[in-house]
């Protein structure tokens, strides 16, 4: 008889993960609890167009999405945003970020743009940087102390805090350099100085590469892929979710939709807190960072030069929203399927579930954008979240016998971390 597998949850890594073990011959079942697949990576319907709820593109750190995309035949609406700096937004200006750079960190200090932001001081004192010797460098050095004793106050505050605060959700004193990359120590003394390190970074990740997307939406991806899990054999079922689970007599038993099922093997490609109340003996895990997105579809023509380029970062409190995307001036096939109106897209970190954020929204745009837009621009306003938005990743992906944990559950985030881990699974 063909090993049972039972995974819970049908985003992308839980789609994967049963695309995977059907492959190899297994009868799996997949229980879905919300109406749909994809997860974080799924269609929004807004205005008449078809949007992405959550993940709007993928990291292009390694190959492992576009091998993706080229097994499930989309390998020709793979596609780049268009090019523009990011903004920042601060409580008494707005000024564009450095066109050379990695994480903020600029790669030419003494070039117009970085001393527009910097002035003239702030960007010696970075160009500096590159001569001066490292010294000792501990493996748990932040990132503030670390930008700030070699680039400079200036730098830490200006460029590097927007982008990787934006990234990470904590304060740059909160952030050690290998919660960016655990080899990032490594390679910094290999480098010699922050400035020869992201020189270093960029030249892997040209501008304009670092990120791509599919056009019509990533959406598309992970629809392809519930078609590739059911065409190699998967039952998938939605509106189903996983009311319990036990382990007995050598096999998991799962209770959903009013019965039980029993499978060899669990995959729970779930957030940890979910994972740990279907198996209490999972580790606690950390306290969840719930984000939430704010998609607004507007007619406002001001937008059409995309004045604040295709990203804006919020800084200082100046609003509610940590980041604005101007998704049709980033991505050429919404802007032509968007006929003239603009799509905006704002993410807020969340600690009562309950706010209205959809109430920030436009208020918030307007800040951020630089531009008035009253009640009469926006036609419409569509608000979804997320908990467990920076999980922290699991020691062990198979800490009991017949379990695998996968995506959110073993601590991964982003397309591209998910890919990459079910590729060597």
């Amino acid at each position: 008889m063909a090993d049972r597998v039972i995974v819970v949850g049908g985003g992308p890594a839980g789609l994967l993960a049963a695309r995977r073990h059907a492959r190899r011959g297994a009868a799996v079942t997949v229980l879905e609890a919300g109406s749909g697949w994809g997860g974080r990576v799924s269609p929004l319907h807004a205005a008449g167009l078809t949007l992405d709820a959550g993940a709007e593109s993928f990291a292009t750190r390694t190959a492992a999405v576009a091998d993706l995309a080229r097994e499930l035949g989309m390998a020709d609406d793979v596609v780049a945003p268009e090019p523009g700096p990011a903004w920042v937004v601060t409580p008494d200006r707005a000024y564009a970020l450095p066109e050379a750079g990695w994480l903020g960190i600029p790669t030419r200090p003494l070039a117009p743009d970085v001393r527009a932001v910097l002035g003239w001081g702030g960007a010696v004192e970075a160009a500096l940087e590159r001569s001066t010797p490292l010294g000792e460098l501990r493996d748990d050095a932040t990132v503030g102390s670390l930008v700030r004793a070699r680039l400079g106050p200036r730098a830490a505050e200006l460029l590097v805090a927007p982008v990787v605060q934006g990234i990470y959700s904590r304060p740059l004193d909160q952030i050690p350099l290998t919660a960016i990359d655990p080899t990032l120590p490594r390679q910094l003394r290999e480098a010699g100085s922050l400035t020869a390190l992201a020189a270093r970074r960029r030249a892997l990740s040209p501008a304009g590469s670092a990120v791509q997307g599919i056009a019509g939406g990533m959406w598309r991806l992970t629809a392809a892929l519930a078609g590739a899990a059911r065409s190699a054999g998967a039952h998938l079922v939605e509106r189903t979710p996983a009311d319990g689970v036990e382990r007995r007599d050598g096999a998991w038993r799962v209770r959903a939709g009013g019965g039980t099922l029993i499978a060899d093997t669990l995959v729970l490609a779930v957030p940890r807190v979910e994972a740990r109340g279907l198996v209490p003996e999972l580790p606690e895990p950390p306290a969840e960072r719930r984000v939430a997105l704010v998609t607004l579809v507007l007619d406002a023509p001001e937008l059409d030069a995309a004045p604040r380029g295709s990203g804006v970062l919020a800084q200082g409190g100046v609003t509610r929203a940590k980041a604005l995307t101007h998704a049709t001036a980033k991505w050429r096939w919404l802007r032509e399927a968007a006929g003239g109106r603009h799509v905006v897209r704002l993410s807020y970190s969340v600690s009562d579930p309950d706010e209205d954020l959809a109430g920030h929204a436009r208020a918030d745009a307007s800040r951020l954008l630089g531009i008035d837009l009253g009640p009469e621009r926006v036609l419409s306003t569509t608000a979804v979240g997320w908990p467990d938005a920076a999980p922290g990743r699991v020691a062990d992906t198979r800490p009991l016998e017949g379990l695998e944990l996968v995506g959110s559950a073993a601590g991964l985030s982003g397309l591209a971390a998910i890919a990459g881990a079910d590729a060597e699974a």
